[in-house]
């Protein structure tokens, strides 16, 4: 049985790597939605409170899917690969 000590230098490795990724992707897919949202709104007329409200909601909402997937992501590069002396070991 692996103890934490044995595991904290995966952890930290899964850890430090979705976060960065996570926060990078989280603030670009925000800005993006908030920009294409503010524009094709600012367009078409609609009231800039609700411009706001919207591109806030959904940048928001799309920045926890971008991090979530960015932890996904690392979380299946890790099993398997070598990470100082242990590997994470998928086992069914």
């Amino acid at each position: 049985m692996a103890t934490a000590r044995a595991t904290r230098r995966i952890a930290w490795a899964i850890f430090w790597r979705a976060g960065l990724t996570g926060i990078v992707l989280g603030f670009v897919s925000g800005f993006i939605f908030g920009f294409v949202i503010n524009f094709v709104g600012t367009i078409a007329g609609v009231d800039r409170q609700l411009l706001y409200q919207i591109s806030a909601w959904g940048g928001g909402i799309l920045g926890l899917v971008a991090s979530f997937l960015a932890f996904n992501y690392f979380r299946a590069w890790s099993i398997g690969r070598p990470i100082g002396e242990k590997t994470l070991w998928l086992s069914v």
